[in-house]
Parts: C-alpha cells; sequence; structure tokens
C-alpha cells in the first residue's frame, strides 16, 4: 500500500510542479513588458492568463523526461534538492528544445520575442524540480524501507 501512496504522490507532485513552471514561465514572459504595456489592466491580467496557458503544452513535453529522472531518483533514493534543480533545468532546457516554445510564442501572440529563452526554461526547470523536492523529492525511495 505504501508503494501506491508513493505513485499518487508523486503524480500530485509532478503536476503542482509543472503549474509552479508554467507561472515561472508565464512571468518570466510578461515581466520585462509590464511596465511599458499601453493597455489597460484587464488585458494585462487576461494575457497573464494567456501567457501561463500557453506555456502549458511545455508541461507534456516535460513529462515524460521529468518520469525518467524521478524514477531514477526513486530507484537510488535520490534526496538531494541539488538533483532535483539539476535534474529541473535539464528538463526545462529539453522541454524548450523539444517543443520550440519561441517560435510558437512569436506566431500567435504580438509580443516581442522573449530575448532570455534559454535562461527562462532553466529557471523554470529549477523552479519546477525544487517544487517537486518539497512535496515528493524529500522522501524518495522511503517506500522501500518499509
Amino acid at each position: 500500500m505504501s508503494l501506491l501512496g508513493r505513485i499518487i504522490v508523486i503524480f500530485f507532485a509532478l503536476i503542482v510542479a509543472g503549474m509552479a513552471a508554467g507561472v515561472a514561465l508565464a512571468i518570466g514572459i510578461v515581466a520585462p513588458d509590464w511596465p511599458t504595456m499601453d493597455s489597460d489592466p484587464v488585458e494585462r491580467v487576461s494575457f497573464f492568463i494567456l501567457a501561463f496557458f500557453a506555456t502549458s503544452f511545455v508541461g507534456a513535453v516535460a513529462t515524460l523526461p521529468a518520469l525518467v529522472l524521478i524514477v531514477y531518483a526513486e530507484a537510488a533514493r535520490m534526496r538531494s534538492f541539488l538533483y532535483y534543480g539539476v535534474a529541473g533545468a535539464a528538463v526545462g532546457l529539453a522541454s524548450y528544445f523539444g517543443s520550440d516554445v519561441s517560435s510558437r510564442l512569436e506566431n500567435t501572440t504580438d509580443v516581442t520575442p522573449v530575448g532570455h529563452a534559454l535562461q527562462l526554461a532553466a529557471a523554470a526547470g529549477i523552479i519546477g524540480g525544487i517544487v517537486y523536492w518539497l512535496i515528493a523529492g524529500r522522501r524518495a525511495g522511503a517506500w522501500r524501507a518499509s
């Protein structure tokens, strides 16, 4: 029963980490241009929400590499937040290159292209990795002891 509970915690943490990475991407995309936007506050907030959902498709690309790294961490009982931060950065960069998010955002919005896309992808991955560690990574492999 502890293995089933662990699997549920892993998937919950993966979903929350993906949402945290999406919020980080949305903030990174919107924040540099926020003061210079010439629109009303409703349009600003709606664009932030749109940017969050537009970046959520990156989560679909990130799921498989993240699961591979999670399975490795569970098998090796990796509990270091450094592992999850580095793994998150690797997943963020793999997702960036695998989804081609920059061209998709350029083709769907009239916002200037993001000039720091690689750094933003790595930072979002690190945030997602640390959030995952906070929820599930600190107890990686603990189910094997019982």
